[in-house]
């Protein structure tokens, strides 16, 4: 099933990621089936320009929300502030949920790349997606 993602949530991701610039930005993304309806922004730790990690403490209670809700854990996102909008070796090597969608933002150029990730028997695998209104 094809990635989607609601408009606001999208535009969040992309707002995220320029605040936090020229730092990484990370995220959690929630929603039902293949739809990311809500964004939860989280804390970079690592405070890095190319690497980060969501505190332990922010994951927890990410998840405690999701306990009484339909939704679930549907993507993660975090930016690339100078590089490209595809998985480096660090998140490859650092990627634990394989059955979640991995989105990254970049702002290397002056239009921004968004690209959507699935883990595939290889490694990442480039999806498309739809943004839903």
């Amino acid at each position: 099933m094809t990635p989607q993602i609601r408009r606001h949530v999208w535009q969040e991701m992309l707002e995220h990621a320029r605040r936090e610039y020229p730092l990484e930005c990370c995220g959690l993304l929630a929603g039902e089936q293949e739809v990311a309806e809500s964004i939860t922004p989280a804390t970079n730790q690592l405070a890095s320009p190319n690497s980060f990690s969501v505190p332990a403490e922010e994951l927890f209670q990410f998840f405690r929300r999701l306990v009484d809700s339909p939704q679930r854990l549907i993507g993660i996102y975090h930016s690339h502030p100078n590089a490209p909008a595809t998985p480096s070796p660090r998140d490859t090597a650092e990627f634990h949920y394989h059955d979640v969608f991995y989105w990254i933002v970049s702002l290397k150029d002056l239009q921004p790349d968004i690209r959507c990730f699935r883990w595939g028997r290889m490694g990442f695998e480039e999806i498309k997606y739809v943004i839903l209104d």
